[in-house]
This record gives C-alpha cells, structure tokens and sequence, in this order.
C-alpha cells in the first residue's frame, strides 16, 4: 500500500494503541476477505467509462485511471464474517468544483460514499482511510465495492490505488457490551461526514458574523429580511458538534411575523390582518447526516391551512466558533398558493444543541408568480423533540444518492471558457427577461448544468440547488405528455388511440361533443370542443377562470367539460389546459384499468421515469380538493429544481427516453414530439408566429429568412409556461431553460449562442 498524506498518522495511532491496556476479553481477529493493490490490473471487477489499468507514471503506474465518470465495481461475498471493514486509497487530479472522486459500498440498498476527493483534493497525491464495521456488509452474499468519479469533463480523473476487504469470522464475542438506547433520542456524538459528497467540511469553524449571531437568535427580533446570505453555509464551516434528529415544531404561526406586499394583482390582502400573511402550521421530522439536514417529507404538503402548503426542503448544519458551543443549522422552504402553482421560497434557520433550540428565524423573498409578489419574515419559539426516526437511514443514503447524483453545474459564464474560439456571448443567456423578475436559467450541454444565480430581492438565496420552480405548463409536456409515451411503451401504442368517452365518464355532461376525440386528440388540444378560435383565447376567457378557481375534483371537470363543439376532432388546436386535465384523468383511469384501482398516473410518472433519471425527492404534484387523493392537475402544478428541469430536458433531447439500460418512453412519439419527424409536425397553432405544438410539445421552426445566421432551416421543440417559463431543446443538443415571472417570453437569442458551441446546420 503507498503512503499518503492521510497515512502519516498511523504510526503515532499505532504507538498511542500498544500504550492502551489490553481489552480484558479475547476478540477474534481480523481477516483479509479481499485485497488488491492493481498491480496486475483490474481482472474481476465491472469497468463503465473510460478506464485504464495503467496510469500515468506521473502518479502511480500500478493504479487504475477513471476518465470523467467512469468507474469500477466488483461483488465481494462476505458470508461467514461479521464486523466489515474497507481500507481504500484513491487519488484524483484536474477536478473543479462539482467534480468528486468516491469509493463506495452497496449493501443491497444502494450506493453510499465511504470516501470522496474533492477540488483542492485534485493535486495527484494518494489519500486513505478506512470505514469501519459498515452495516448490512456482514453475511452478505453480494456486497459491492466501487471507485468511481462524475467529473464534467474528459481531463477529470479519479485513480484507485489498494482496496482491502476485512471482517471477522465466526460470531461476534458473547461479552461485547451492549449499546442501550436512551429517551434523550439519538446519539449526540458530532456526525463523520463523508457519505453525502463534499462531507466532511473542512472548515476550522472560524466565521466573521454580523447577522443572524448567537444573540440575534436567542434574544433579538425579526422585523425586517436580512440578506438572504446570513442563512447560508459559510466557507470556512466546520463539521457540527451535534446530530438533529426528530421533529422541529414551531408555535404563534397564526399570529407572529412580519409581511409586505411587492404586487398583488387580486388585491388578496388588503391593509388589515390576514391568514395569508402568516405562515401555515410548521411540524416537520428531520433527519441528519454529516453536516447535511434532510426533511423526512419532501415534496409538495398539504397543510389545511386556507391559503398556503408546504415545500420543506434538505439543507445544511455546521458549527461556527461563536456560538458557544451551538450547531447552527439552516435550509430552504417554499410556501405554495393552494390550489396554484404560485411557489415563494424562504429560508429557515437555529441554533441547537442536545438540550433545545434557539428561537427559529424564517424569511420569504423570492417567488416565481406573475400576480402575486411578497416578503414574509419573523421570529418564532419552537420545540426540538428529539427521537430516533423511522428508516432514518433510508433517507440519509436517499439524499446522498440524490446529490451524488445530480448534473455536474458550472457557472454559465464558463461556456466561454469551456469552448474557446466558438465566440459565445454569454449576456444573451437571460437577455429580454427583466432581471429582478428571473427565478433562473442555465444551458445544458453535453452532460453540464452551466447555471445562473438565483437572486432574491435580499441577495442571492442561500440554497440554489434547492430552490423550487413552478412548472406551470412545462407539466403538459414532462408530465402528461411523458405518460402518455410510457403508456405507449408499457401497453403498446393502441393506448394513444383510446377514447376520452370511455375512460370518463363525467363527459356525459358536457356540451360539446365527445363521441370521437382520442387521448392523442386531447394531448394535442384538439378535440373540436371550444368557444374562442383565436390565440389561447378561451385561456384566457371568464370559462377557463372557473376551470382554474374550481378545488374539487367535480367542480374542476364539470368545468373542463364546458365547451361546445366547433369542429372535427384532430383537426383545429385551441389552448385548453382544461384538456391536458381531462386527458390525464383519462390516463390514469387506463392505468387503473391494467393495474388496479390503486394505480394514479402521477405516481407512474415518478416511480417510472422520474426516479430513473434521478429527480429529486421533491417531484411532486398539485392535486385536486387539496388533498393527496385528489386528481392530479395534469397541465399544470409540479416544482421544478433545476437539476430536475436539467435531467427532464437531458432525457428527452439527448438520452431519447433511456434510462438505466431501458427504453422508458415510447420512441416513436418522442421522436414525434421532439419533431424528428418530417411528416408528423404536429399542428399549426393559430397566433404570430405560428409554432408547432404535438404530444404536449410546442415546436419553432427556425428558417434562415428569419434566421440569417442559418444556412438550413430546423425545429427547436420546447416546453412553455405562464408568467415567462421557456425550455428549449436544439437539435444541436443544447437546451435553454429559464423561469421568470414578468410574462416576458424572450429566448431565441440564446437558442443563437448555443448555435456557437455546436453547429445547428451541416
């Protein structure tokens, strides 16, 4: 095994061991179960990627290189031995700062990191160490071991050196001293780190605050936002003193805290004391791992509360010097407007030990909603009950797999940097948006998330990668149309010809006609029901407000079927989000029909094609009579990170609905929608200019009469949604995406500059 700046302390450990006395019962020892040093290669085990069995000289010749992220795995069984230990030893080079290099172990519930190189760990030099009697690895027949990296780029390498497998045969010591468990709730000891990439922090602790201090919290008031920077990791954090696990309830919800109105379209508020300008009840479980805080329900909430739900989202806890012997800890929330898709992110924040809490300071000052701007802010007491979680384990290796598993993202500014010479002007990436108006925006190519900030009106937020974004209507495409192609692949496309008549039944009291109209009909808002002809005027007609306005499941579908009959069936589009809502109950009632009245199309969606490609543990879906057994909306209502937009834009425009080794969408209508298909364009909508629109999918064909940089004309289909929502997918492979609020639909100009980083034409 060679030496590492890491193994440098081993003789002192060693010295400081033969002092201890001995224990005073004989243990079995040790055993080698399996060892390498790759002098001889990597014979036995899995590679993925670009893997060389024989580094450059220039940092070991006897190791292994992995290329980007490639990566190597072998199955080790471990059955007759207890107490599993792994020694690893592992380099890297040329990472920035979403890249990481990990070793991990899979017990038979997934992957979790025992070690990571980070940036500033890329200097060529061997690390080590060792994780010791890891759970589940004992009497395991396929225990897992792998090296592997995520680096953006082909110049990232990660460099595996030795690996050592030890447990201990035979059963464990009849006299070891069993652990017993305390009312007090989970062990206080200070958390490893290590298993959510970038643990441990490396901080000493010592942090300058101004804001938010040890006083602020415990003695001061809220009355007014600070900025937004006070709730965030600082740089030189250092690992906590203590583990939060249980349940953060706060008290005086209803009563406390500070509001301000930035725009209020509907005059909701007025001048007087309003539920609305208070936040909702908050009683929530949270679980720890290393310096990361994971709410046990993600996702969108349903509070009872007459206005607002719940996003609670993972954030972070630290220790900074100053407060006296505290763990601080912080993460993002959103309050949602119920029965909308209106989502206005906050921050919340503490200090805590294993005693108590510090009072909890929270503020709201950012949103993605056209009508409805606003600032909330308070201080409250609260109650920590501290308790052991149920599957408290499943969810910290759920968030670790989550971030470990998210895109690779570098400032947007770096496509300047990352392709030289294509002359990329990077102002035109958020242009034509007014910027106090801009949630984010970034560009997706070959595999990374080049990103923008994300700006509050107190400063940028403080967890970016958390950060929730209404996806309007961007859900008729990535959900209802992505159901519709599963359904397609999963029972054939006959699905796509089935009619609405006979999936729902609530048709009968429409007064238009519905003898004939098809799902594909109906995905494709074209059903021959409507009263407006004109551009998305039925949208936005008195009709259609009380499709939106309606909170029961009656209500919502008496109104989406309250549109007479004009023409044809598939042969006029008319903008209806009521007909995504009824083409989606009509999914999910097929769906009940091949697999059980349990069966809810969402839930397909998610377990099917968003867990594939890795969301997040928040997708999650506004429902009707605001309740988790409602109809899902279909058109409208789910909340977007922007890894989450990123990797639904990756898997339909450069992964073609694969994911895991499986067709997961049917690739016949996603070539379709996607308009790889010269004689399926879909329809001509009818305002100017006139785009495309098929499967949910709207299209622009650009022509070099329009387009004089082009010297061919081509389609950039795309996702589109209220308020100033655009996800453009170039046939180049690029996308552009960004989420604003200014009814401000501007992204052409950027579709030009992605044209500089790959050709669109031959």
């Amino acid at each position: 095994m060679k030496k590492s700046i890491i193994g440098a302390g081993i003789g002192l450990l060693l010295l400081v061991s033969l002092l201890l006395p001995a224990p005073s019962s004989v243990y079995a020892q040790a055993t080698t179960i399996y060892s390498t040093n790759f002098n001889s290669g990597y014979s036995g085990w899995t590679a993925s990627g670009t893997v060389d069995g024989v580094a450059t000289p220039s940092i070991q010749p006897n190791s292994v290189r992995m290329r980007g992220t490639a990566g190597i795995t072998r199955t080790i069984s471990t059955v007759g031995y207890t107490g599993i230990s792994v020694a690893w030893n592992m380099a890297a080079s040329s990472l920035e700062s979403a890249d990481h290099c990990y070793v991990e172990v899979n017990t038979g519930s997934g992957w979790t990191a025992i070690g990571t190189l980070n940036d500033g760990q890329d200097n060529s030099t061997f690390f080590n160490g060792t994780s010791n009697n890891i759970a589940g690895a004992g009497q395991n027949s396929n225990f897992q071991v792998r090296y592997r990296g995520n680096g953006a780029t082909t110049g990232d390498y990660c460099y595996a050196e030795d690996i050592t497998i030890t447990g201990t045969s035979g059963s464990a010591p009849t006299n070891t001293p069993t652990p017993t468990s305390t009312p007090q709730g989970p062990t206080p000891t200070p958390p490893p780190g290590g298993s959510v990439p970038g643990d441990p922090l490396t901080g000493n602790g010592s942090v300058t605050r101004t804001l938010l201090t040890y006083n602020d919290l415990f003695n001061g008031s809220s009355t007014a936002p600070v900025d937004d920077s006070a709730f965030a990791l600082p740089a030189n954090a250092a690992m906590p003193d203590h583990v939060f696990e249980g349940r953060l309830e706060l008290l005086n919800e209803a009563t406390s805290g500070g509001f301000s109105e930035v725009k209020d379209t509907y005059r909701y508020t007025g001048s007087g004391d309003n539920p609305r300008k208070h936040l909702p009840e908050f009683s929530f479980e949270f679980v720890q791992n290393g310096s990361h805080l994971i709410p046990v329900t993600q996702g969108l909430i349903y509070t009872g509360h007459p206005y607002w739900n719940y996003i609670v989202g993972p954030g972070r806890v630290w220790k900074e010097n100053s407060d006296n012997g505290y763990s601080r800890a912080a993460f993002p929330f959103a309050i949602v407007q119920r029965n909308a898709n209106c989502t206005h992110n906050g921050v919340m924040t503490f200090l805590f030990n294993n005693s108590g809490i510090s009072k909890v300071r929270y503020q709201i000052t950012q949103e993605t909603c056209v009508y409805y701007k606003i600032n909330m802010w308070g201080q409250l007491n609260g109650t920590y009950s501290a308790y052991s979680v149920t599957n408290a384990a499943t969810y910290k290796a759920n968030h670790a797999a989550e971030v470990a598993n998210r895109l690779p993202t570098r400032p947007i500014a770096d496509l300047a940097i990352d392709y030289p010479g294509s002359g990329v002007n990077i102002s035109n990436f958020g242009s034509g948006v007014t910027p106090a108006h801009m949630t984010y925006y970034g560009v997706i190519i070959n595999g990374t998330n080049y990103v923008s900030g994300c700006n509050t009106r107190y400063g940028t937020y403080a967890f970016c990668e958390n950060l929730r974004a209404p996806s309007y209507s961007t859900a008729k495409s990535a959900f209802a149309g992505v159901a519709l192609m599963r359904l397609g692949q999963k029972y054939g496309t006959g699905v796509y010809n089935l009619l609405v008549k006979d999936y729902v039944p609530e048709y009968t009291s429409s007064i238009g006609t519905w003898t004939n109209v098809t799902f594909n009909n109906t995905i494709d808002m074209a059903t021959g029901n409507y009263r407006l002809a004109g551009y998305e005027s039925d949208e936005a007609g008195s009709y259609m407000e009380t499709f939106f306005l309606a909170e029961t499941y009656t209500d919502k579908m008496t109104a989406a079927f309250n549109f007479p009959f004009k023409v044809s069936p598939g042969t006029y589009w008319v903008y209806h989000s009521s007909d995504t809502f009824i083409v989606t109950r009509a999914m999910n009632n097929y769906l009940q029909a091949q697999e059980g009245s349990g069966a809810d199309i969402f839930t397909m969606v998610k377990n099917e094609v968003y867990t594939p490609i890795n969301l997040s543990a928040g997708a999650s879906t506004v429902r009707t009579d605001n309740s988790t057994t409602g109809a899902p909306f279909g058109g409208y209502g789910l909340f977007w990170t922007r890894d989450d937009i990123a990797k639904v834009a990756k898997f339909l425009n450069n992964d073609n609905g694969y994911a895991n080794g499986a067709q997961i969408l049917q690739s016949a209508m996603l070539v379709d929608s996607m308009q790889g298909n010269a004689s399926d364009r879909g329809l001509d909508t009818t305002g100017s200019p006139v785009f495309n629109y098929n499967n949910g999918y709207w299209a622009k064909n650009m022509t070099p009469s329009e387009f004089p940089q082009y010297t061919c004309s081509f389609y950039v289909p795309f996702m589109s949604g209220y308020g100033g929502i655009t996800v453009a997918m170039a046939p180049n492979g690029a996308t552009y995406y960004y989420f604003s609020d200014n009814e401000e639909f501007s992204w052409y100009t950027a579709v030009n500059e992605m044209d500089k980083l790959a050709p669109m034409c031959p």
